[in-house]
């Protein structure tokens, strides 16, 4: 009896499974590169966003040097502390970027606002005060806070698309 050849070619068993875990061993190193790309790229925003929020308090720092250099030279050059409040006002009247009000005692209130990124601004509020024996400050400090840029997000939402090709997840 004779036996057939078939012409076809032997696949083995090892063949099939090295097959297998060669497939399964690509598909891991894609996935592991992706995963660190995206790491990758998180950690830069992080690190860009604390950047541009350490440059923005040092610039609130500076304004606020100035402010106090401002203070110190009125307060040698008024008599007395109703004179000193009034002429608070006026030392700030040239500059656009700090907003003087009054509270309900009739004191002085500084705001300035120093962008942090197009979404963010550090927001800051100072209390002026008039220096006595007891306690020598010229201002106090209210508020020291980062808060969404109103006017950017108003944009983004009327816009399909955000900042980066993102959208909002929220109205």
């Amino acid at each position: 009896m004779e036996k057939k050849h078939s012409g076809g070619i032997n696949i083995g068993t090892s063949s099939i499974l090295v097959t297998f875990v060669l497939l399964a061993l690509v598909t891991f190193a894609a996935l592991s590169y992706m995963s660190a790309r995206s790491d990758y790229v998180l950690s830069k925003e992080a690190a860009d966003r604390m950047a541009s929020y350490y440059d923005a308090n040092r610039m609130a720092e500076i304004y606020l040097a100035n402010i106090e250099s401002l203070l110190s030279k009125h307060m040698r050059n008024t008599e007395n502390e109703k004179e000193y409040y009034d002429g608070v006002e006026a030392l700030f009247s040239d500059n656009d970027n700090i907003v003087v009000s009054e509270n309900e005692d009739g004191k002085k209130i500084l705001s300035y606002s120093v962008a942090v990124t197009n979404g963010q601004n550090l927001n800051v509020v100072l209390s002026v005060c008039y220096p006595t024996v007891q306690d020598d400050r010229l201002f106090r400090i209210d508020k020291w806070t980062t808060n969404v840029n109103r006017q950017w997000l108003e944009e983004v939402k009327e816009s399909e698309e955000g900042e980066s090709g993102t959208k909002l997840l929220f109205d």
